[in-house]
C-alpha cells in the first residue's frame, strides 16, 4: 500500500514497499515555471490596442491609484505612483495595458 507525503515546498514523497521512494516536483511535472529572479518590469499602455469607446475597468483596480482616465480615452499611467504589480493588466481584456521589461537593465 503506498504512503504519501507531502514534503517541503510542492513536492509529493511516495514510498511504495518500504524500499522504493519516488518524488514528484509538481511544478515541472506540470510544465510550470519555478519561481526564479524576477526581471524588472514597467507597466506600459498600448493606445492601438486600445478601443478607447469606454471606461476602462483597471483603472478602478489599480491599488496605488496610478491610473486615470479623462473621458474614454486611453487611460495614462503616473510613473511615480505605480508600484508595477501588473494587476491592472489582467483587467485589460483588449491587452492594451502590458507589463514590459525595463530597458537599459
Amino acid at each position: 500500500m503506498p504512503f504519501f507525503s507531502y514534503g517541503s515546498g510542492i513536492t509529493l514523497h511516495c514510498i511504495i514497499k518500504e524500499k522504493t521512494t519516488m518524488a514528484f516536483d509538481f511544478a515541472s511535472f506540470f510544465g510550470l515555471k519555478q519561481a526564479g529572479p524576477k526581471e524588472p518590469k514597467v507597466l506600459t499602455v498600448l493606445t492601438h490596442k486600445c478601443p478607447q469607446n469606454h471606461r476602462c475597468p483597471a483603472v478602478g483596480v489599480c491599488p496605488s491609484g496610478a491610473l486615470t482616465q479623462k473621458g474614454v480615452a486611453a487611460p495614462k499611467v503616473d510613473k511615480r505612483k505605480c508600484t508595477d504589480c501588473g494587476k491592472c493588466t489582467r483587467y485589460c481584456f483588449p491587452g492594451a495595458l502590458k507589463m514590459k521589461r525595463k530597458e537599459g537593465v
